[in-house]
């Protein structure tokens, strides 16, 4: 999910990686001219909430509960996996799993942004106060 109505403006020794952020586009400039003796300044946006459910793969999932368990459970002159279910059933799993986590991550109230922007816009060089 993101909500790029969130912009805020940012400050970096280059055009790939920004570090400092700002309240205004006035103080992104003044911390590029005198603290980074000229740097690179963009408003931008980054995600208001990840939702970690989004990475859960209900296929890799089995595929490793299947390694996890073989010690254990498997038939040693066979391959034939443990957790042996149909893709609908699958799918199934993940859609349930990722509801389960959605609903865990909203009541701890987590939040995950990460550190790449979701959207950019006014790339600037600002040079060095002289």
């Amino acid at each position: 999910m993101n909500n790029i109505d969130n912009w805020s403006w940012w400050v970096g020794h280059d055009d790939y990686r920004y570090s400092t952020q700002c309240d205004s586009r006035e103080e992104a400039v003044r911390i590029a001219k005198e603290e980074y003796d000229g740097g690179y300044i963009v408003e931008a946006c980054k995600p208001s909430n990840i939702n970690i459910s989004g990475y859960f793969d209900a296929s890799l999932f089995m595929e490793n509960a299947d390694e996890s368990a073989w010690d254990d459970h498997g038939d040693p002159e066979g391959d034939s996996p443990l957790f042996d279910a149909a893709q609908d059933q699958c799918n199934d799993l993940q859609v349930m799993v990722r509801a389960a986590m959605d609903a865990w991550q909203e009541k701890h109230s987590l939040t995950f942004t990460g550190c790449r922007f979701s959207g950019e816009r006014n790339h600037e060089y600002i040079p060095a106060a002289d």
